[in-house]
């Protein structure tokens, strides 16, 4: 069993504060309180900001991850330990970006999903900043664009995910009738699929010497919608290849520029897994390698 004073110092964050705490673990509000003042001087290290909400401190957010490798490891061995018993889905968090959920994950993970009996809670953001949920103690593993992985953790490398620059063929002709320019680029409406996505920033930065600002844009932070505002003709932007083949082939959308942005994708993960995420962590490289190319 996880020991009890990580087990208060968990439901503080969770729940905003001890006295909320307090009724989720059935305890009084001052036996929760010195269970956490257990656990930070036996670690040494003021682990919670008392405040409302309660928040971790630095070396609070440092032990949260290990706080969640050990929740699935106790799972892990319950099973093991009493393998006639029914038991409940188990439930892993995993940081993946928008793209790679809308295309080649879901069929990645599927057969250990239903052969393991889980429930994943997928958390998504843009790929270069699902790496900070893994430190936060948020999810197991991600999907993320960072090479380097963090301390305790490992990195595999998936493959690269092209994009192009694609619209609709009414909306190249109305904007791009000559092509991509600069002129034509800053009345163009583009479409970004958030305020942390700067690849289409950077494209035009890098080509065209246009910066934020200088040229109109949606924001759609979904990749099913951003494909809908693409091939609806209401704007132009950057969708994965592996996602606009279809569109391309019946003509909905336009490939306008020669270049592909590519974005290498990796698999963060503990360097000590449970054998549930080991078997994720493979299905997970096998299926980019075929999605995205063998990785180099």
């Amino acid at each position: 069993m996880i020991d009890h004073r990580l087990l208060a110092f968990e439901a503080v964050l969770q729940e905003g504060g001890f006295e909320r705490a307090a009724r989720r673990l059935a305890l009084t509000q001052s036996a929760v309180s010195q269970r956490v003042k257990l656990l930070e001087a036996e670690l040494g290290q003021v682990l919670l900001v008392r405040s409302k909400p309660a928040r971790p401190t630095p070396a609070g957010r440092r032990l949260l991850p290990y706080l969640a490798q050990l929740r699935l490891m106790e799972t892990e061995a319950r099973r093991a330990l009493e393998p006639g018993q029914r038991h409940g889905p188990m439930r892993l968090a995993v940081g993946v970006n928008a793209d790679s959920l809308a295309t080649w994950f879901i069929g990645a993970v599927a057969e250990v999903v239903r052969e393991e009996g889980l429930v994943l809670d997928c958390v998504v953001d843009d790929q270069d900043h699902t790496h900070a949920l893994l430190a936060d103690g948020e999810v197991l593993g991600c999907v993320s664009t960072r090479p380097d992985p963090m301390r305790g953790c490992a990195a595999i490398r998936l493959g690269e995910m092209p994009y192009l620059c694609a619209a609709s063929p009414a909306f190249r002709a109305r904007w791009f009738p000559r092509g991509l320019s600069r002129s034509a680029l800053a009345h163009a409406p583009a479409i970004i699929f958030g305020r942390n996505d700067d690849m289409h920033e950077a494209f035009l930065q890098r080509h065209f010497g246009l910066d934020t600002g200088q040229y109109p844009h949606h924001v759609v932070p979904s990749s099913e919608g951003f494909m809908a505002f693409a091939v609806a003709g209401l704007g132009y932007g950057f969708i994965p290849e592996i996602q606009a083949r279809a569109h391309l082939a019946r003509g909905e959308l336009i490939d306008l520029a020669p270049q592909r942005e590519e974005v290498v994708l990796y698999w963060h993960h503990w360097q000590v897994q449970s054998p549930v995420m080991a078997r994720l962590a493979g299905a997970i490289a096998e299926a980019a390698a075929r999605a995205l190319g063998t990785p180099g």
